[in-house]
């Protein structure tokens, strides 16, 4: 079977790496402003593309209406609250962004911080929640056709942009 929980892990694992890339640019402006800005200019982008449309869309689109139509599924809650994590995301990337354009480098680092530590978090959670409850909720053929969905999005985007912005975090 292919398993879309699977495609979910590995692209937490990039997206958990893109973070911890963050956590060494703490005070970096001070010996190289221009260094500094050209790395956070990539993490924002990556955040957008890879973590936002690649993947958040697939949980957006397709993952979690798949939860909340399943009738033995009772915790929209926890759906709705994991979207609205997405969104608190793309207002971090925007801010981190807005300071960064201002030239306020520590701005922007705060707004980074912020991101990925709730990133982590969140993370964490849905491995443990949503991924769990999910492989346990759905039967195998609605995995399949959720594999099948997640790689749609991924045709439609790129396999080959993915597989390079996957690159350029292990290069940074």
């Amino acid at each position: 079977m292919n398993n879309p929980i699977d495609t979910m892990l590995h692209e937490h694992d990039v997206i958990s790496q893109a973070a911890d890339i963050v956590e060494t640019l703490n005070g970096a402006w001070e010996d190289d402003a221009d260094g500094y800005a050209e790395k956070a200019t990539k993490l924002i982008a990556f955040f957008r593309e890879y973590a936002d449309d690649y993947h958040h869309r697939k949980e957006e689109d397709v993952l979690f209406p798949a939860l909340k139509d399943h009738p033995d599924f009772v915790l929209e809650e926890m759906v709705d609250e994991f979207e609205q994590h997405h969104e608190d995301f793309r207002e971090y990337a925007a801010d981190a962004e807005s300071a960064l354009a201002d030239g306020d480098h520590a701005a922007s680092y705060k707004h980074l911080k912020a991101y990925v530590s709730d990133l982590l978090d969140h993370i964490a959670a849905e491995n443990d929640e949503i991924f769990v409850l999910a492989e346990n909720l759905l039967s195998e053929n609605d995995l399949e056709t959720i594999y099948f969905r997640f790689e749609d999005i991924d045709r439609d985007l790129g396999y080959d942009r993915k597989a390079e912005l996957e690159r350029q975090v292990k290069e940074m």
